[in-house]
């Protein structure tokens, strides 16, 4: 049987040429379905003569499930965030699920994202580094459709959410450049008004006012990546009150710093100038950088957020909820390890 290459195989054609009935084309593609293994085999040998290829979609409006979850990360500039994309896609496709990508320049693209995810009715929707309208959050909630959203907080949205313990974060960060010394602190973060970084920055204040002459000499944002690091530190060591210690809100613009200070400005890290991260990407480990950072729990962040939406789609009753991973301080070679 010849066919133009521009036409789609049906499962009628399927049927007709194995010489089943249609139900039995669709059970030999479903898994777990019951057939037998003669019926299985025509099927299999007729597909195969004619080219066919399962819809996914159309068998979808059937179970009404399309086993696709969709996901919008905002932020492509960190490894740390392709690493996790890997990851979810993994973990997904060994639950039965195919991951459905979007991405967007910035958090305000969020929701024409997420409402083209939803025109490929996506079972449900995971937000990393952005977050969605309140408006569009809650039409998801109504229309059954879970979200849940990774490194940012969902106050005011009905979705659960994936975060570090960001006060837990500022405090061991500011304890431990403290007790090594430095006193004059520097804050570089990416976009204003990301709350996670603004959690960050109000327990650095507070750890701050606990600590004896210590204090915040700078708190800068919109600097976000490697080459945005290495500009900033030149401003801030020339700047009127120059730090003795960088907090960056990632990996990528602290090792811009680190070499903005060591290469273009000639300072000795860590004597002169300590040096923090965020995310701890495997580049932060190389022998040429070796810098302290926070170590983000992405394993853990994922397996709270998957088993989340695993578990509201099989119940879709449960309510969202707030999730919480404990990050950790890598001590390297950017920071004294402690005060002489």
């Amino acid at each position: 049987m010849k066919r133009h290459s521009s036409n789609k195989v049906t499962s009628h054609e399927v049927a007709a040429l194995a010489g089943v009935s249609r139900s039995a084309v669709s059970r030999t593609f479903t898994e777990g379905a019951s057939v037998s293994a003669k019926t299985r085999e025509k099927v299999l040998n007729a597909a195969a003569e004619l080219g066919y290829r399962p819809n996914a979609l159309a068998r979808s409006l059937i179970v009404r499930s399309t086993q696709m979850v969709g996901l919008v990360m905002a932020e492509w500039k960190n490894p740390f965030y392709t690493r996790m994309l890997r990851q979810f896609s993994e973990r997904l496709q060994a639950e039965g699920y195919q991951l459905l990508l979007l991405t967007s320049n910035t958090e305000t693209d969020v929701d024409d994202a997420v409402r083209r995810l939803l025109q490929y009715q996506v079972d449900g929707l995971l937000v990393v580094s952005a977050k969605p309208s309140e408006a569009l959050a809650r039409e998801c909630a109504n229309t059954g459709t879970p979200v849940v959203l990774v490194n940012r907080l969902a106050k005011k949205l009905q979705a659960s959410s994936v975060t570090c313990d960001n006060a837990q974060i500022g405090r061991d960060t500011v304890e431990h450049l403290v007790a090594a010394g430095y006193q004059r602190l520097a804050l570089v973060r990416g976009a204003p008004g990301v709350l996670t970084n603004i959690e960050r920055s109000d327990a650095i204040r507070t750890a701050l006012a606990a600590a004896p002459g210590a204090k915040l000499v700078a708190d800068v944002t919109g600097y976000l990546g490697y080459d945005a690091g290495r500009q900033v530190v030149a401003e801030l060591w020339n700047s009127a009150a120059p730090p003795d210690a960088i907090i960056c809100s990632s990996d990528p613009t602290a090792l811009g710093v680190l070499d903005g200070a060591r290469i273009d400005l000639g300072i000795d890290v860590p004597e002169q100038l300590a040096v923090v991260g965020m995310g701890d990407i495997p580049q932060s480990g190389w022998g040429a950088y070796r810098l302290t950072t926070v170590h983000l729990p992405v394993d853990e962040m994922i397996d709270l957020a998957v088993a989340d939406l695993l578990a509201r789609l099989a119940d879709p009753g449960l309510p969202p909820r707030p999730m919480i991973a404990h990050a950790t301080l890598v001590n390297r070679d950017t920071v004294r390890s402690s005060h002489s």
